[in-house]
């Protein structure tokens, strides 16, 4: 299928008028078409909007630099070619940059006349150069450095192009790809869903369950104690908190600092004895163990990540499909087992009576 692609020639107008007019001819000669300001001589706000719509529509981005750096947007202070230069980076359009090899030669009406103006051309010819560009010192130069370009673009990275209404697919074709599209899409979504409703791959060798690790508690008088949990009872304990909004660090410490208590209250009950009330008034989490809960628990997809909208520096943290349904599970009731009886039914199903000798 024959396509033409469309370019769109970026350049300051009155001192490059054959310039333009040569780079016209030699895109036409490539079975490609040119489009640029010459479509919209009126350099403000409205024909800004339109350029970067035809700039949007055209599969390669071509600008020429001579020795000016062209008209000023007084809102941005930049010249409307730099402005259209900047929206084709942003909009991925593969770029060719023409760059005259010696503007110090150019006559003084093809050049910048103030020492800010030179300093904004020397500025953005500078950007140019970061990228692919080429330089050229008269017509003939400019035209080859056209047509070498595009035909390696057309190449390298052939363009969306346009194609001859005759040679589009019809209406039942399109109205087809449209369909297996949208299937591939819904299946694709589909997918996802049932990755995030599942365990990541490779955590079996993570530590979970009643692997335990070790959580320090900084108090009041200075004093850090280490306490001895299993990762179980962290998850049972922090997962929770995670399934309805996403919630802050604090959210998450305090939780750690509930069952460290709960941990030491324990003592009692081993003959030991527990630290007082008065030492769980204003305890912290330092940032080692705090980090360390988070690490596993985003290790073993239980949860993620956002920046807070109002606070892009604090991150929330949220229950992923997987972690809601895993802590569902570990908070879930379990069965009363009968002794001797390991063959009650499941899910509350009634166990049939035997059936009795006597009648």
């Amino acid at each position: 299928m024959d396509k033409r692609y469309q370019v769109f020639v970026s350049s300051t107008f009155e001192d490059l008028r054959e310039e333009r007019a040569a780079v016209t001819s030699a895109l036409l000669q490539l079975d490609c078409f040119p489009a640029g300001m010459e479509l919209f001589p009126a350099a403000d706000d409205d024909s800004l909007t339109l350029i970067r719509s035809v700039i949007d529509d055209s599969d390669y981005y071509l600008v020429i630099l001579g020795g000016r750096y062209g008209t000023i947007d007084k809102a941005t202070g930049k010249s409307y070619i730099h402005l259209e230069y900047e929206h084709a980076l942003a909009a991925g359009k593969p770029t060719i940059a023409l760059l005259h090899s010696k503007p110090e030669s150019l006559p003084v009406d093809k050049s910048e006349g103030s020492d800010e103006g030179r300093k904004r051309f020397n500025d953005f010819r500078a950007e140019l150069q970061k990228k692919h560009c080429k330089l050229w010192g008269d017509r003939g130069e400019l035209t080859n450095a056209v047509l070498t370009g595009v035909l390696h673009l057309k190449k390298t990275r052939p363009g969306v192009g346009w194609i001859r209404a005759s040679e589009a697919a019809d209406d039942k074709l399109k109205d087809e790809l449209l369909r297996v599209r949208r299937e591939m899409d819904s299946m694709s979504a589909e997918l996802e869903q049932a990755r995030r409703r599942n365990p990541p791959a490779g955590i079996e060798d993570l530590a979970s369950g009643q692997d335990t690790t070790s959580i320090w508690i900084e108090f009041p008088d200075g004093d850090i104690s280490t306490f001895n949990l299993a990762w179980e009872d962290i998850i049972k304990a922090v997962l929770p908190q995670t399934f309805g909004a996403a919630v802050e660090d604090q959210v998450i410490a305090s939780t750690l600092v509930a069952l460290a208590r709960e941990n030491d209250e324990k003592k009692l009950a081993l003959g030991d004895f527990p630290r007082p009330p008065s030492d769980w008034k204003h305890p912290v989490v330092p940032r080692t163990s705090f980090g360390k809960v988070i690490l596993q628990m985003v290790a073993l997809g239980l949860i993620e990540g956002m920046p807070d909208p109002g606070k892009p520096s604090v991150t929330r943290w949220f229950a992923t499909l997987y972690g809601r349904r895993e802590g569902c599970r570990l908070l879930a009731e379990r069965r009363k087992r009968v002794a001797g009886d390991s063959s009650l039914p499941r899910y509350g199903s009634a166990r049939p009576l035997a059936p009795s000798s006597k009648r």
